[in-house]
């Protein structure tokens, strides 16, 4: 055991001896297959090889190289010759030798050349580009990089800022006209209506937003009318109303789920025509007619797609509370909820 150990320890600094005497290498890569690659070294051709169908050649200077102890500090000059590619590697003390007619293309950076330099060199664009490494170049650097994937167009997702929107809504009306019928049997009440919304809303960010919107109350599709003994009488709102919520959003790429919570203040006109026919008594016409107004709750929630930049879609489903009283002394009182389903159109100003 005592007489094996030295002789162990004596192969293993054999090895590492060996190892560290390697001469200045340089990798040429990405040049055209079977093209002759020369490395010059203080202007001495050093070394000669071809490349190879990989378009990779690996020289090793065999004369002139550096002793252990000897460092430099040398710039760097690549020739294209078309059918041949020249390195030339010198001291920054002296320039390179003339050349004929040559491409001759310097290396921006003044480099450290020691014996156990490596140097890759890339001559596929038109200015060369190095890579020097004191010991083996790492293998990652000989693989081809990787292509560059390209980037999609980047489009306004769930966008900040101020919007416009409007759209058509379909509003069950939650018999706001049922009391105009009284007993009467024979009497028809609209309790689902269309008519349209719009509005605009202020996003701070992805998450968070205030807006105020208005729907028209149409007195041409919200009616009621109805019959009895020698009477017959139709009765219509008209009105509108104001809704002010905030909202709170969730980005999902081009989507954006979003929840609503506010009050609305409405104003409404309810009209009552009845035609009498004469009978014992004279007939006519007579017209009763009184208004509300006041705050009542919001709540309700959506999604909006983005399709460009500037212009989106949304669906959302909305409960409006009407309550109010009647204008003056009166006794009339507006009590209900209406549901709303809204489909339309978002518009972000300056964005294209």
């Amino acid at each position: 055991m005592t007489v094996r150990r030295p002789i162990t320890l004596a192969a293993l600094c054999v090895m590492i001896g060996a190892g560290s005497a390697s001469a200045q290498t340089v990798v040429v890569r990405n040049a055209p297959p079977n093209t002759t690659i020369e490395f010059v070294l203080n202007g001495s051709t050093t070394a000669t090889a071809k490349a190879g169908a990989d378009g990779i050649a690996t020289l090793t200077a065999n004369k002139g190289a550096l002793t252990d102890r000897d460092m430099v500090d040398v710039l760097v000059w690549v020739d294209d010759c078309g059918s041949a590619r020249r390195v030339l590697v010198m001291s920054r003390a002296s320039g390179p030798p003339p050349t004929d007619s040559c491409r001759r293309s310097q290396v921006q950076g003044l480099f450290l050349l020691q014996r156990v330099t490596s140097i890759l060199v890339d001559v596929e664009a038109v200015s060369p580009t190095v890579r020097l490494r004191q010991g083996p170049l790492p293998e990652e650097w000989l693989k081809p990089p990787k292509p560059e994937v390209e980037k999609q167009p980047r489009i306004s997702i769930a966008p900040r800022g101020a919007i416009l929107f409007g759209g058509g809504q379909t509003a069950s009306l939650g018999g706001v006209l049922k009391p105009a019928c009284g007993d009467v049997t024979t009497c028809t009440a609209t309790d689902r209506a269309f008519s349209f919304a719009g509005g605009f809303s202020y996003w701070f960010t992805q998450y968070v937003a205030a807006e105020a919107s208005y729907m028209r109350m149409s007195p041409s599709v919200i009616d009621a009318n109805g019959s009895g003994d020698h009477f017959r009488f139709d009765s219509d709102v008209d009105g509108g109303l104001m809704a002010f919520v905030a909202k709170g959003g969730f980005p999902i790429g081009r989507f954006r789920l979003f929840g609503s919570l506010g009050a609305d203040y409405h104003r409404a006109t309810f009209t009552t025509h009845e035609t009498i026919d004469p009978t014992t008594a004279p007939g006519g016409i007579a017209t009763l007619q009184w208004r509300t107004k006041g705050w009542g709750p919001v709540f309700g929630g959506g999604t909006e797609v983005w399709i460009t930049r500037a212009i989106g879609i949304y669906g959302e489903f909305t409960r409006i509370g009407l309550n109010g009283a009647e204008d003056g002394a009166g006794e009339a009182k507006t009590d209900t909820m209406i549901n709303a389903v809204i489909i339309g159109g978002r518009f972000r100003p300056g964005r294209r």
